[in-house]
């Protein structure tokens, strides 16, 4: 009888077995795990082929990957392979390539998890996917590159079946979008999506529809902005079977200066799309949306954040101030499917959350207001 060899661990650093993660991951099997210590492994790019695979920076900080010039098959600082990834607590930088759409991530096999990484300064952070995939508290910061093509901090294809984007922070994107999902479903739960200083398009972006669940995001529409729009949808046109858009319990500041935009805008969707649009807060100058069939139920919307009444808006801590007309206004968010869309976290900076707190009725926006200690 033959029996698969049990998983390994194999770990990397300058004392290891492997000096350089590209090692490890050449030699790894299926099942396997690889520990990268902590510390800098310039230039070190590699294609990962194993299935069912773990791979995590350790120590107190990331395991750091500058491209340094280098890519794996001219598309990324790592392209992934192989099915069932996961990969946690690593930094990718710095991703360039000759076609000018690198990316630090490349998936290509079915299936990953990445958490607590960041994407720093590459011309995309993420780039592809295919099955299931899921991002829970990571960073995408200064990613796209200047002129054509415009590419994205995150660039999610149609071969993924479901995005689940939890806990995450995407920031300063040049000329593209925080966020672009081609996917069937897009699940945006709790994250932070700001332009602050960045030159980008869309903070959200669902080019082809499908379905899409917002809920308790922060989103800021910078003035730098390449284009005025913050969630998009169906804008190429829908091509999934099943579309619905749900955008609940969000806050979303505007202070592009084109004042012919919505919060939310719509287009080349089929007649029968309703959207449900609930308990938002919305500060800026321009409407909720233009899609006339939108169920669009208890948002405010105000001109300037001082008659919203935020924390420290200047600093993006959108958290609601006493005596702010957002607290107790928000009503039952109702529920898709099973899924009960009534928020139940909101997002910590950076890249955590924390329960919603449960005192009175539910207020408008990504925050439950509470008297602060």
């Amino acid at each position: 009888m033959i029996t698969a060899a049990p998983a390994a661990t194999l770990k990397v650093g300058p004392h290891q077995q492997f000096a350089r993660p590209s090692q490890a991951i050449q030699a790894a099997r299926d099942g396997d795990t690889i520990d990268i210590e902590e510390g800098v492994y310039p230039g070190d790019v590699a294609t990962v082929r194993a299935n069912h695979l773990t791979i995590r920076g350790t120590g107190k900080g990331r395991a750091k990957l500058p491209a340094n010039g280098n890519d794996a098959g001219g598309k990324a600082i790592w392209v992934v392979a192989g099915s069932d990834l996961t990969v946690e607590n690593i930094e990718f930088s710095g991703a360039r390539v000759r076609d000018r759409n690198g990316a630090g991530m490349r998936p290509e096999g079915k299936n990953l998890t990445v958490r607590d990484c960041r994407f720093y300064d590459c011309e995309n952070g993420i780039l592809g996917g295919n099955g299931e995939m899921l991002f829970e508290g990571c960073e995408f910061e200064h990613c796209g590159p200047v002129g054509n093509p415009a590419t994205h901090s995150i660039y999610i294809g149609e071969r993924c079946t479901k995005l689940i984007f939890l806990h995450n922070y995407s920031t300063d994107v040049i000329e593209g979008h925080l966020l672009k999902s081609r996917a069937k479903e897009s699940w945006l739960l709790y994250n932070r999506l700001t332009d602050e200083n960045g030159t980008g398009s869309a903070v959200a972006d669902f080019p082809n529809g499908g379905v899409v669940v917002v809920i308790g995001n922060v989103m800021h529409k910078g003035s730098r902005g390449n284009n005025s729009r913050v969630i998009a949808y169906g804008m190429e046109g829908v091509k999934h079977e099943k579309n619905a858009l749900y955008v609940i319990n969000n806050t979303m500041v505007y202070d592009h200066r084109h004042t012919n935009a919505f919060f939310v805008r719509i287009e080349k969707s089929p007649e029968s799309l309703v959207p449900i649009i609930r308990n938002n807060l919305c500060i800026g100058k321009v409407p909720l949306t233009n899609w006339p069939k939108a169920e669009a139920a208890d948002n405010l919307i105000f001109k300037t954040v001082d008659e919203a009444r935020l924390v420290d808006p200047a600093k993006y801590d959108y958290h609601l101030a006493a005596k702010s007309p957002c607290i107790g206004r928000g009503t039952a968010a109702g529920k898709f499917g099973d899924f009960d869309l009534t928020p139940a976290e909101q997002y910590v900076h950076p890249c955590k959350s924390e329960p919603r707190p449960a005192t009175g009725p539910l207020d408008i926006g990504a925050y439950q207001w509470q008297k602060r200690k």
